[in-house]
């Protein structure tokens, strides 16, 4: 009986299941309201790979997706930035993130690509992280049309992780300092569905009935 009811408590799966990005709202550094700031490296999670830097921007043109302050990268002009995320090696996750036209912006000023790289080692250089970010890593290309209004999309893409992964984004489109918001970045673990009420009811009258069969067992 100890064995099934270990085998009952094994199949629940956990119900937490943690964000494996640090700070994916971008708020930190923390800014002032309606004001921005280019930065060579967000809250020591986010580092920049190419061009001037991490522009964030908090409620400068519009709100966020989530949080108070989000990500443009094409700051003074179009960069990239990076974040080594703690991934298992052949375990599968869920990567999402909201994305935006900037208001009142061509749509060729727009542009933003993803990328997942699960082929580096835990202390790659940057010039290895560019160049792993090509079209076999290349999740997400990305061309909003023009709005008047943050008008907040969600790109979502299943990904494989290795012993250590690299997420990357890319500001694309033309460099003229204006170009597509990027926020509320998600990875999460892939799990066994939560079973639906039901099943934990019957669940338990399972559990009652082994309670009941044991007892009278020994009786």
């Amino acid at each position: 009986m100890r064995k099934t009811l270990l085998a009952l408590a094994l199949s629940i799966p956990a119900f937490a299941n943690a964000n494996l990005i640090k700070d994916g709202s971008f708020e930190s550094p923390k800014l002032a309201n309606h004001t921005w700031g280019v930065f060579q490296s967000a809250g020591d999670t986010w580092f920049t790979l190419a061009g001037a830097g991490i522009e964030i921007q908090r409620n400068v043109t519009g709100s966020a997706a989530a949080g108070n302050q989000f990500v443009e990268l094409d700051s003074y002009n179009n960069s990239e930035m990076y974040q080594r995320v703690n991934t298992q090696k052949g375990q599968a996750y869920n990567l999402s993130f909201d994305f935006t036209a900037r208001p009142n912006t061509s749509a060729q000023t727009n542009g933003l690509q993803a990328f997942w790289i699960n082929t580096l080692g835990k202390n790659a250089s940057a010039d290895s992280i560019i160049k792993a970010a090509n079209a076999n890593s290349l999740i997400a290309d990305l061309h909003p049309t023009a709005v008047s209004a943050n008008t907040w999309q969600t790109f979502s893409q299943q990904v494989i992780g290795a012993n250590y992964s690299f997420l990357v984004f890319k500001a694309t489109g033309n460099s003229d300092s204006l170009g597509t918001y990027l926020d509320n970045v998600k990875l999460n673990k892939v799990t066994a569905p939560v079973p639906e009420p039901e099943t934990y009811a019957l669940m338990g009258i399972g559990l009652v009935g082994l309670f009941a069969a044991r007892r009278r067992k020994a009786k």
